[in-house]
This record gives C-alpha cells, structure tokens and sequence, in this order.
C-alpha cells in the first residue's frame, strides 16, 4: 500500500469517529520527538510539547501504539501525565 492509497494527493485530512485526521500527523509527531530530545530554547520545546500532546490521539486514533513503541523517556512521561490510560500502551 502506497500513501496515496490512503490519502489521494488532493485529500489533506479523513475523518475517523469523528476526529479529523490531517496527512501529516505522523510526522509532525515524530519532528516534535526530535526537538524534544535536543537542546533547543524554552520557547521551541514548549511549542514541540503542546503539538507532541495535541496529536498523540490522532495517533492514536491511527493505532499506532498499536504497531510502534515509543523509546523517549521523556516522551512517554509528558504523553502518560496527560494520557495515562496509554501508559503501557505506548512504551
């Protein structure tokens, strides 16, 4: 299956159980690990933690904990804090 299985070019979100889904989702999440685990400005980690937790349902609307686990540390503490019936789920 090809991306534009999914998602044909002209199509830039789906809905699913009534959440809206944008192409691009899963990497926005994977940039903001990025940031997170290097040394940036306050200003940018904040900004990479609110989108990190603004798109961990989409995620996992998507099943990704399903298939993938997450290795930051820091990650998992600031996604569990607010979302903790993913603790185990995503580690």
């Amino acid at each position: 299956m090809k991306p534009q299985d999914i998602l044909p070019d002209n199509t830039n979100s789906v809905e699913i159980n009534g959440q809206v889904l944008r192409k691009g989702s899963v990497a926005a999440f994977m940039a903001n690990l990025s940031i997170i685990e290097q040394p940036v400005s306050y200003p940018e980690y904040e900004n990479a933690v609110k989108d990190l937790i603004e798109l961990t349902p989409i995620l996992e609307t998507l099943g990704v904990f399903k298939h993938f686990r997450l290795r930051s540390e820091k990650a998992i503490t600031l996604i569990t804090d607010i979302y903790p019936h993913l603790t185990g789920k995503i580690s």
